[in-house]
């Protein structure tokens, strides 16, 4: 066979598998998108038909090449149409809200009778009041007679690539966290060109899974390859409607430590100083760090809790990260985990447990935070019941040694956030949704109502402008004022009634867009 013959049998098959390629991209694409555009679909479909023999014996295909360019070309169209295609339409327009009563978020303002919110089209609230307020013209009248208008709910504390359970249920820690080869086939899996995409499928519909139930603000912390700066750079740009995301990337954790799996590893001062400088180096919002041990990887008795990050490795993240105006949010569930992150100056604990006296001193007045403070995310929707071992793995001893500690750090959490609010410590609203169900932020509320007697109005502030505070966003959401983004949900029922009025909100407004239902 002579050189030419091996070349054109060579670049026959590599055309093969390039069109391959092309044609099971478009495919595994298909499957992942939320909407096909009709171009992306016709270019396919010719693509097929160009495919077949019987195409061959077109003239204007018979020519060596022609016809595996056309193929080519029309799969690279369906790909790129399918991708731009599969973006929503978002506008916002001038709104005015009428006729609801208004909780504006503040603590202990009075609700407002007969209210009226002004919108302008950039999303901003231009101006709240009660029904004395004209409405100018240009603006889309939306009557609210009998129902309640609240700020949008804000949650701390979530991870975007996880589904959860229902909040408060006795809740089985998934099979998978107890089989080291499935764990570690499906961190694999997420390595891969498809694994990602998968993943950020998942990610986007958990998201406005939360946006739907009221969550207009949203922080990831802990997701993996930086998937979540990518989603939030989405969502920022207009290219998909969801909650305002504030990300961490990848949690910061020690060789073998809690979430090393899927986390930042590091050890060491310098390595800790490294790896806050390459999260930073990717954009992300703010640091979280698994400075002790959690339940969800444990394997011994009593590691949930154990002290993980050294004081050095602690102070080290704190400086680099305050150095550059950046959160830094620490997950510690043990007395002196709590007490060593506050020492080092983090500006959010998520989880807790119980507080010394110089633990509430801290919490109260930190002069190594970046605000003179620090405040807690109790998360007790992971922990409002207790845990209960499942009678198909009584024989799984990582499930038993996982469901006892969870019951320990059960204990230590609530006790944490009893001595918080009797203490005076700032506390913010953070579900681990991921752990729990994205969509069942609300909840959060009703367990503070019970495990620390807070008042329904308390709760309904601490979840929105308490929280902005807390992540530092306060200045543009979390109540509604004039200046800052119309982040609004529609109650049918009075929350300061019954919170299961949250439950089901018929609107959901996010920086000024309306989210259709589902």
């Amino acid at each position: 066979m002579s050189d030419r013959s091996t070349v054109t049998i060579l670049g026959r098959w590599l055309l093969r598998v390039v069109v391959l390629v092309l044609a099971l991209h478009f495919v595994f694409g298909l499957v992942l998108a939320n909407r096909v555009s009709p171009p992306a679909a016709l270019a396919f479909l010719i693509a097929l038909a160009l495919a077949l023999p019987i195409a061959r014996q077109l003239p204007f295909l018979g020519r060596p090449g022609v016809r595996g360019a056309c193929l080519i070309l029309l799969l690279l169209a369906a790909n790129v149409w399918l991708s731009s295609g599969d973006r929503e339409d978002l506008q916002r327009q001038a709104m005015a809200f009428v006729g609801a009563t208004i909780l504006t978020g503040q603590l202990d303002a009075a609700p407002i009778a007969n209210g009226v919110v002004l919108v302008d089209a950039d999303g901003r609230i231009s101006r709240v009041g009660d029904s004395s307020v004209q409405v100018p013209a240009g603006h889309e009248l939306l009557d609210l007679t009998g129902k309640y208008l609240v700020p949008g709910l804000i949650n701390a504390h979530g991870h975007l690539m996880l589904n959860g359970g229902v909040p408060g249920e006795k809740a089985a820690l998934p099979a998978i966290l107890s089989t080291p080869w499935l764990a570690n086939a499906a961190f694999a899996f997420l390595q891969t060109y498809p694994g990602k995409r998968v993943v950020l499928e998942m990610m986007e519909r958990h998201v406005q899974l939360a946006l739907r139930s009221g969550v207009t603000t949203l922080r990831g912390l802990g997701d993996p390859l930086f998937l979540d700066v990518e989603l939030r750079d989405r969502i920022a740009a207009g290219r998909l409607l969801g909650p305002r995301l504030l990300v961490a990337g990848p949690i910061l954790a020690i060789t073998g430590g809690h979430a090393h799996q899927i986390g930042q590893v590091f050890d060491g001062a310098d390595g800790a100083r490294r790896a806050v400088r390459l999260n930073l180096s990717r954009q992300v919002d703010l640091i979280k760090i698994a400075s002790t041990g959690g339940v969800s990887d444990s394997r011994r008795l009593g590691e949930a809790g154990e002290l993980q990050m050294t004081p050095e490795e602690l102070a080290a993240i704190v400086d680099e990260a305050h150095r550059k105006n950046v959160l830094v949010t620490a997950h510690a569930e043990s007395a002196q985990g709590v007490l060593e992150a506050l020492e080092a100056g983090v500006d959010n604990v998520e989880h807790g447990a119980e507080l010394s006296a110089r633990a509430l001193a801290l919490f109260r007045n930190n002069p190594k935070s970046l605000r003179g403070y620090t405040t807690l995310h109790p998360t007790l929707s992971v922990v409002a019941r207790a845990r209960e071992l499942p009678e198909a793995a009584e024989g799984n001893r990582i499930l038993q040694i996982m469901t006892i500690n969870g019951n320990e750090i059960r204990r230590r959490m609530i006790r944490g956030f009893q001595q918080a609010h009797e203490g005076g410590v700032k506390i913010g609203v953070g579900t681990d949704a991921g752990i729990v169900d994205h969509g069942s932020v609300w909840m959060e509320m009703t367990f503070f109502e019970e495990f620390g007697g807070i008042s329904r109005a308390r709760a309904i502030h601490l979840a929105t402008l308490g929280t902005a505070e807390s992540i530092g966003v306060a200045e543009i959401t979390g109540s509604i004022e004039a200046g800052k983004y119309a982040d609004l949900v529609v109650l049918d029922r009075d929350p300061l009634e019954d919170l299961a009025a949250f439950s089901a909100p018929s609107l959901v407004v996010a920086r000024g867009y309306r989210v259709p239902a589902e």
